[in-house]
Parts: C-alpha cells; sequence; structure tokens
C-alpha cells in the first residue's frame, strides 16, 4: 500500500519577507580543540575550532618546529584555537592553548 499525503489547505500561512528575521533555535555553541606532541625529529600539532549562532567567529593556528644543533635536537608544537558565537543576548566563547617542548640530547 502506499502512503498519500494530501495538503488541502494552506491559506492560514503567511509569507516571509525579506524585513522579516527568522533565527532557528536561538541556542549558541562555541567549542575548540587542540592537542600538541614533540619527541626527537618531530613536532605535531593539531587544533580546531567551531562555532553555532546568528554571528560566528572562529580562528585556529598551529605552528612546529624541528631544528638539530648537532648535539641537541630542539622540538616545538604550538597550538591555538578561538570560537565565538552570538545569537541575540546569548554568547557562547571558547579559547585553547598548547605547547609542547622537547629537548634531546645526542
Amino acid at each position: 500500500m502506499k502512503n498519500v499525503l494530501i495538503i488541502s489547505d494552506l491559506s492560514y500561512l503567511e509569507p516571509i519577507d525579506e524585513s522579516s528575521v527568522v533565527v532557528g533555535g536561538g541556542n549558541v555553541y562555541a567549542g575548540t580543540y587542540a592537542t600538541t606532541s614533540a619527541g626527537p625529529g618531530y613536532a605535531l600539532a593539531v587544533v580546531g575550532a567551531s562555532a553555532i549562532g546568528s554571528d560566528t567567529y572562529t580562528s585556529t593556528g598551529a605552528n612546529t618546529t624541528v631544528k638539530d644543533f648537532g648535539s641537541l635536537e630542539f622540538s616545538r608544537a604550538k597550538a591555538t584555537g578561538t570560537a565565538y558565537a552570538t545569537t541575540g543576548n546569548q554568547t557562547a566563547s571558547s579559547t585553547i592553548r598548547s605547547t609542547s617542548i622537547s629537548f634531546f640530547g645526542r
């Protein structure tokens, strides 16, 4: 048997024009994630940021450095993330920073 949907009366609906502001949900969310790791010959930085709202802003940055000084090796990983969201009078924000540094002598 087939399911059939019949809509017979839409007269109660009103059109929405450009001057009508519709904000779905009204909830806001901001979240950040970062992890760093450094060791002999490697440096790893992972970062993420997410925001949900009518006005949102996200920013991420990752930087890794591995240097060999002959008898000394230096590894560094840095990760930063920022997320910000607003809807009406609700605001959510999140910031994270992570740094790993390693020195190894030979």
